[in-house]
């Protein structure tokens, strides 16, 4: 059985016309982020925004939460209550996201009859299991609370990491040690940063680092300009033993 990671966005924080920023949602049922446009994002690549059931947030800068609220409008004019939605994110912050979310839209206004998202904090080191997915989770390395999180199909036993933003940061190794693919972020491109940059951002040379020392099979570069795409594939190709690519909005990736 395969597991699916359809790419609804790649770039950074302020995405190109064609792009939005990372986004991705795995067997087309529990979305990563939100990014700019999560409702069009998700229509335009055939998966019915009401269809998700969870939602998982590696962190709380805008450019991951922006469209929360449209996706959230559209299961309410859509009539269906969003218990049906389960928000997992960093617990020091997910509820007052949300919670601000809910206030602005006004739905105990206008919609009081709808009840309200689930919301699960988490902690760095928490696991959450759900039908045929398991996600175990460990720190990243960023300037707000932020989580590197594995998921696993229990059927199949594949899993897939993603890092969200982060600075190099060795536990995130053993966390993600023999994935089957690992979706790592390259802000910086192809600059050397140290570890404490301010930014907290990675480089392609940092995610392959992270990718060759946990022995993953297959490396996804993301959330930087289109700009640094090339030059940044060139590095990793290089420098990595296995596949790597940086996907495109709308790319399929098969694991």
């Amino acid at each position: 059985m395969d597991v699916t990671i359809k790419f609804l966005g790649s770039n950074d924080a302020v995405p190109d016309v064609d792009n939005d920023t990372v986004s991705f949602v795995i067997n087309d049922r529990t979305l990563v982020d939100t990014g700019w446009c999560a409702v069009h994002n998700l229509r335009r690549n055939g998966i019915d925004p009401l269809e998700i059931d969870h939602l998982l947030f590696t962190h709380f800068h805008q450019d991951h939460y922006l469209s929360l609220p449209s996706l959230l409008f559209y299961w309410v004019m859509n009539r269906k209550n969003l218990e049906g939605l389960r928000i997992l994110g960093p617990a020091e912050e997910v509820h007052q996201v949300v919670q601000r979310t809910v206030e602005f839209l006004q739905l105990e206004r206008f919609f009081p009859a709808l009840s309200k998202p689930v919301i699960i904090p988490i902690q760095a080191g928490d696991t959450y299991e759900y039908g045929d997915f398991k996600l175990s989770t460990c720190a990243s390395k960023h300037n707000v609370p932020a989580l590197c999180y594995k998921y696993t199909h229990k059927p199949s036993a594949k899993q897939v990491s993603f890092t969200g933003d982060t600075a190099w940061h060795p536990p995130i190794v053993e966390h993600v040690r023999g994935s089957a693919l690992l979706i790592h972020e390259a802000s910086m491109g192809t600059q050397e940063v140290p570890p404490d940059n301010p930014y907290a951002h990675s480089s392609a040379m940092d995610a392959v680092r992270v990718a060759e020392a946990a022995e993953v099979d297959k490396l996804c570069l993301v959330h930087g300009r289109t700009a640094y795409i090339e030059d940044s594939l060139n590095i990793a190709r290089q420098l990595f033993s296995k596949e790597v690519i940086w996907p495109h909005a709308g790319q399929v990736v098969h694991v």
